[in-house]
């Protein structure tokens, strides 16, 4: 995956940059995932770059997308709401 830098970014896009809040990783290592706990199946529409980006990530490591990205939702809940 080739990165882009942007360079000259309008004065509001840079201000909010800048001001944007850091949050730590919240993402566990992949041998913290299991099928412990209890599950409840909704219908969500995500945008398709999260989802393919969740793929890649659990391709890489050899997990299942879905349950990473369960962890992740889970753990930013438990940590921000």
């Amino acid at each position: 995956m080739n990165k882009v830098r942007y360079m000259d970014a309008p004065d509001d896009i840079a201000e909010a940059i800048n001001a944007a809040e850091s949050i730590d990783d919240f993402l566990p290592p992949p041998e913290y995932f299991t099928d412990s706990l209890v599950k409840e199946k909704i219908s969500l529409y995500v945008d398709a770059r999260a989802v393919a980006q969740f793929r890649a990530y659990a391709k890489e490591h050899g997990i299942k997308y879905q349950a990473l990205m369960n962890q992740v939702l889970s753990n930013y809940a438990k940590k921000r709401l």
